[in-house]
């Protein structure tokens, strides 16, 4: 009986730890690439040919009179240093990043979003510099 309870209890124990991981591990999925809030868009800068060179998410939180952030992260020359963009517009309000980068570029950010649109542009380029870009105009609006 002795050995049945201590088996239950330790069954218990990795339970409860297990429980107890789970939230650690959606918090962390909460601040993606700096990004704090909750991923409402994905847009995806292509080539003429239909390639996905990079992929800008967006994210909101209610932060600050609402807060919009937004990461480009390269599909294409992953961990090889290119130029990559991102920029977020809010009214006359622009945030960018612009730079050398093996993986993605940003995180921007702006408040005083709610009830207002974004536009967002990004870039990614190869390192031979053939240059791809794109902009979404008017969206997530709050």
């Amino acid at each position: 009986m002795r050995k049945t309870m201590a088996a239950l209890s330790g069954l218990a124990i990795a339970i409860g730890l297990t429980v107890t991981a789970t939230p650690i591990a959606s918090a962390a999925t909460q601040d993606a690439y700096g990004c704090a809030g909750t991923q409402v868009g994905t847009h995806n800068i292509k080539d003429t040919d239909g390639t996905v060179w990079g992929s800008i998410y967006v994210y909101y939180s209610s932060a600050n009179g609402g807060t919009n952030c937004a990461v480009n992260v390269s599909k294409v020359y992953v961990g090889q240093p290119h130029h990559m963009e991102v920029h977020l517009f809010l009214g006359s309000k622009v945030v960018s990043d612009s730079g050398t980068y093996s993986s993605y570029a940003g995180p921007v950010r702006v408040t005083g979003a709610d009830g207002k649109c974004i536009d967002i542009t990004g870039e990614v380029d190869a390192p031979s510099g053939k240059s791809v870009a794109a902009g979404w105009y008017g969206v997530h609006c709050g």
